[in-house]
């Protein structure tokens, strides 16, 4: 089967799915099969788990879920016995559904929330800032790094004693744009800039400068100028009038003052946007912009009349922008979303951001306290040392030492040995081009071999240190199993045995059976007097054109005709529906009033094999599968203890 629908179905197996169970310690055995115990405790988490789920009311009963729970037992007992629990395919698969899974509970779920939370709190306003940069690469030398952050203090300082920010700026920062711009970045907000200096623009008072910090780009210090709350966003229609090489500003002015006195005159905005506008993209559309916040365009005159604009279809006094002249219409106005609304395009957006590296670095922190991790000084420099001749050379070339086995770290009962990181430095040599300090390359390194162990050993691990997600793979884990069992011994019998599946039909044909078939003509009308009058009409054996002729005149459509086609006990047929061939019935329903009646019944019939195809294969399956039960039940050994289950009754008894 496709993949979409073996996930469905192990949503549907969720009826009889549980976790890996500690209490599964209980001395209280509520059957055996096999003498392969099952436990009170287990059962008793399944019942409850699924109960709510369960829409067979007999399947509530505990004697009836228990026979269902046996089956679903049984199955897996003979799934493990044909050896389905060893194939490659189904090893395969369910390390893939691990892999996936294991993504959601290798992260800092705290760390992330709160991340989350403040990304939204800061999408409710912008900033204006401007900012001095020196640059310094990530992996540079102490020496060059200390050169730069010597450089970004002394233009702090001077700007502490005084001194212009945009003078200072001009003098100091290394930002290509500083030219055009003296520093100035204009408004932005989160997810605009990197997260160091999000964090520190955000976390700076109007008016005041930022200490010193450190992005991927080098150091930097920002000012913030301004700070406003974001008003939502506005959709917008105009009406443009350029300034080109054919009109001069002033014929541009009287063009558009021009177009304001029609408007006031009361010619639709629409119309003047599609006949006179000079931006083709919107004028087609009446001028309609697309939705846009406070930001989005490059002009601010424009943004701050359409956000002033306060009822909808307002409009502008013509405005000039460095575009030519226009009129703005407000068309809707679209208040901020609120946490719950965009929460799950901002859990997105973290994911993407630079933000995210503290997410992974907080989980990685906390996993080097779990298994009381320490930074091996010692290995660092021992490394640093083999690897200074290496990193000139670019020759890298680990020979067999002494120190090859010994300890750099250890996670549980797992050792990591010298000789492991050699490994992980050779694989990750084509990095070292990055660095010109092989100082920091070693460091980098152990570092990133540290964490990718950590991650690696807490990932196969996880079922051990987390309930939650042993309960989550060991369903996967039957669930794909029973999967592989079904469609071998049930599902895929349908498909090939044709003649099986068609003497089924044979034998069991008189069970499908298509009832009566009632063939209506309806008439509604809002006007109980119009339907009134089409009864009338109808009696007196007038057709349905002749009846429409004469109701509907003058291009108003009093009433509406249809046929239908409506099986007894399948479709919803009226209360008090008599099924009578020529009988007429009024019903009120949605402010309609509605006139059937029966113009025709088909008797009921057997179905062919071909229309029933569908139910046939279904009840086939269901033949097969019981007789297949009523086999496992003899192959194997099923013992039920009657006091436990005693038990079970009374304490499910809620």
């Amino acid at each position: 089967m496709k993949t979409t629908q073996k996930k469905s179905l192990l949503l549907c197996l969720g009826l009889f799915l549980f976790t890996l169970v500690k209490a599964q310690q209980s001395k209280d055995i509520l059957f055996t099969i096999d003498n392969t115990p099952v436990y009170i405790s287990e059962f008793k988490k399944v019942y409850l788990k699924n109960i709510d789920l369960v829409k067979d009311e007999s399947q509530k009963n505990v004697d009836e879920y228990l026979n269902l729970f046996i089956d679903y037992k049984l199955k897996l007992k003979e799934a493990k016995q044909l050896g389905l629990d060893t194939k490659d395919t189904y090893l395969k698969e369910l390390e893939g559904y691990r892999k996936q899974l294991a993504k959601a509970y290798l992260t800092d779920t705290e760390t992330s929330d709160a991340l989350v939370k403040e990304a939204y709190e800061r999408s409710l306003e912008r900033l204006n800032a401007s900012h001095i940069l020196i640059m310094v690469k990530p992996n540079a030398s102490a020496e060059d790094t200390l050169k730069a952050f010597n450089k970004i203090q002394e233009a702090k300082s001077k700007i502490d004693s005084g001194a212009p920010f945009s003078e200072i700026a001009k003098i100091y920062s290394e930002d290509p744009s500083v030219k055009k711009n003296n520093g100035d970045l204009g408004w932005f907000s989160v997810f605009r800039m990197v997260y160091p200096f999000e964090e520190a623009a955000y976390n700076t008072e109007v008016g005041n400068v930022s200490t010193p910090f450190r992005t991927q780009y080098g150091y930097h210090i920002v000012k913030v100028n301004k700070r406003e709350k974001k008003l939502g966003e506005v959709t917008a229609a105009h009406i443009m009038v350029a300034v080109n090489q054919n009109r001069t500003s002033e014929q541009a002015q009287q063009r558009i003052n021009e177009i304001n006195q029609q408007l006031k005159q009361g010619v639709a905005f629409a119309s003047l946007a599609k006949q006179y506008s000079d931006d083709p993209s919107t004028a087609v559309e009446g001028g309609k912009l697309r939705k846009f916040g406070q930001g989005a365009l490059n002009s601010e005159k424009f943004e701050q009349t359409a956000f002033g604009l306060q009822e909808e279809n307002q409009i502008s006094e013509p405005i000039k922008t460095r575009y030519g002249w226009h009129i703005i219409q407000l068309l809707e106005k679209h208040l901020p979303k609120s946490f719950e609304e965009a929460k799950l395009q901002i859990v997105e957006k973290v994911k993407r951001d630079s933000r995210s590296k503290l997410v992974t670095d907080s989980f990685l922190n906390s996993l080097r306290e779990k298994y009381s991790i320490k930074e091996n000084k010692e290995a660092i420099a021992h490394f640093n040392d083999v690897m200074t001749p290496m990193f000139k050379k670019e020759e890298w070339n680990f020979t067999k030492t002494k120190n090859d086995n010994k300890l750099i770290f250890q996670i549980n009962n797992k050792t990591y040995s010298y000789k492991d990181f050699s490994d992980f430095i050779f694989r990750n040599q084509g990095k070292s081009k990055m660095y010109k300090d092989v100082s920091l390359f070693t460091h980098e390194t152990y570092k990133q071999f540290e964490s990718s162990s950590l991650l690696k050993y807490y990932e196969e691990h996880l079922e051990e240190d987390n309930e939650e997600f042993a309960s989550v793979i060991n369903e996967y884990r039957d669930g794909l199993l029973l999967f592989d069992l079904m469609e071998s011994k049930i599902w895929n019998i349908s498909k090939t045995d044709s003649l099986g599946l068609k003497k089924f039909y044979e034998d069991q044909k008189d069970k499908y059976v298509q009832n009566e078939v009632y063939k209506i003509l309806k008439a509604s009308s809002t006007k109980e007097n119009v339907i009134t009058e089409v009864q009338k009409l109808l009696k007196e054996q007038k057709s349905i054109e002749e009846i429409k002729k004469q109701i509907n005149k003058n291009d108003a459509v009093l009433v509406l005709f249809s046929e239908e086609e409506l099986i007894k006990g399948e479709d919803n047929l009226p209360k008090d529906f008599s099924g009578e061939k020529g009988k007429f019935m009024i019903t009120e329903s949605d402010n309609f009033t509605t006139l059937m009646v029966v113009k025709d019944i088909l008797p009921s019939r057997l179905k062919t094999f071909e229309e029933t195809k569908g139910e046939v294969i279904n009840d086939f399956q269901k033949n097969i599968e019981s007789q297949w039960l009523d086999h496992l039940r003899s192959k194997y050994s099923v013992r039920i203890n009657k006091k436990t289950l005693k038990k079970a009754k009374k304490e499910l008894s809620i």
